[in-house]
């Protein structure tokens, strides 16, 4: 069976993607995430590769890069944020997947973004390897229980017992957790409105030194990744002090947890443990079971969420990059310390 890879247009391959999105996803996929995700990215259109059969012209599978601006060694560069990929289960064979990856790479080669970076499953990872990315590091989550109840629900056979422990144990929890007794630096609460302001660009501005390599989140990139998103709607934690944005979190609540997408920046120490320990209080508002965060390892966050007892979690994935060797900036993009990377800088 042979197989021919091209760049197509999103408008030639909508149809066919979203319906190879639907049959090999879980959840639905819409044309609204489609037209949000691939055409309306400030940092520029998707770029979108098919893999069809040689001889019935099927659409076997596609791949799709999404622009991203990155901040290497103080520069603005452009990169490729690698992005959906979707085989049909019948051609699920392993030279597909590879032309795929290698129409991406040859892409970086040709010199029409700077580098490439992906996160993979566990499955795609030996792809990425055969195509020459390179692995940088793992992304390790790590959680906290904010709730007792449910856990108990799993060990003792009496509902109403384990309900009454569960209430007793919270509250002893409670009594005893960092997060009771933090005494804030700066005033934390929810952003005002529903966008991003002028107050982010200036945040990121001053802090976009924080790491070699970091992802640009100025308002604009912002509002599009999180303001705009159909997919789920994203709550907004700031620090404050007197009225200047120092710090902010990022999370979206769903399956009962707290799934923080991002904190910035991680150079001031302060404003992130007043932003864990607010989120965690809000979390308990609201009655969730957990708060869970997802980072590049060596994040230098992961120390303080391990002062409010955030544990590291079995699951994790690999992050790979690739730059052309004769590219000056490929050592720094594949070096897992210079990266500050949160799951908000994964495709979605």
């Amino acid at each position: 069976m042979s197989f021919l890879v091209a760049e197509e247009s999103q408008g030639a391959a909508q149809a066919h993607a979203i319906a190879l999105l639907g049959a090999t996803r879980k959840t639905p996929v819409d044309a609204a995430r489609f037209d949000w995700l691939y055409r309306k990215n400030p940092d520029g259109e998707a770029v979108l590769w098919t893999v069809r059969d040689g001889k019935s012209g099927e659409m076997a599978g596609f791949t799709v890069a999404l622009p991203r601006r990155v901040m290497v060694d103080g520069e603005v560069r452009v990169c490729w944020n690698g992005a959906d990929f979707s085989m049909h289960p019948k051609f699920r064979t392993l030279g597909p997947a590879i032309k795929l990856r290698r129409a991406a790479r040859e892409g970086v080669d040709a010199g029409r973004v700077d580098f490439l970076y992906a996160h993979p499953n566990e499955r795609m990872a030996v792809v990425h390897a055969r195509v020459g990315h390179l692995p940088v590091g793992r992304m390790f989550r790590y959680a906290k229980p904010l709730r007792i109840g449910p856990y108990l629900q799993t060990k003792v056979s009496s509902r109403f017992l384990a309900g009454i422990l569960g209430a007793v144990g919270d509250r002893l929890v409670r009594l005893g957790a960092r997060e009771t007794w933090h005494r804030s630096t700066c005033e934390v609460g929810p952003r005002a409105g529903d966008r991003f302001d002028e107050r982010y660009d200036r945040l990121f501005e001053q802090a976009a030194g924080c790491a070699r390599v970091v992802g640009v989140r100025d308002a604009r990139y912002l509002n599009w990744r999180y303001a705009e998103n159909p997919l789920y709607e994203t709550r907004v934690l700031e620090a404050r002090d007197g009225g200047r944005l120092r710090a902010y979190l990022l999370y979206v609540v769903n399956d009962d947890t707290a799934s923080i997408k991002d904190v910035f920046p991680p150079g001031d120490g302060a404003a992130v443990r007043d932003l864990i320990a607010g989120v965690i209080r809000e979390g308990r508002r609201l009655g969730l079971r957990s708060a869970s965060v997802t980072t590049l390892e060596g994040n230098p966050l992961d120390r303080h969420f391990a002062e409010f007892g955030f544990r590291l979690r079995p699951e994790s994935s690999q992050m790979f990059a690739y730059a052309p060797p004769e590219r000056p900036w490929r050592e720094v993009v594949t070096d897992r310390q210079a990266w500050f990377l949160t799951v908000g800088d994964r495709d979605v």
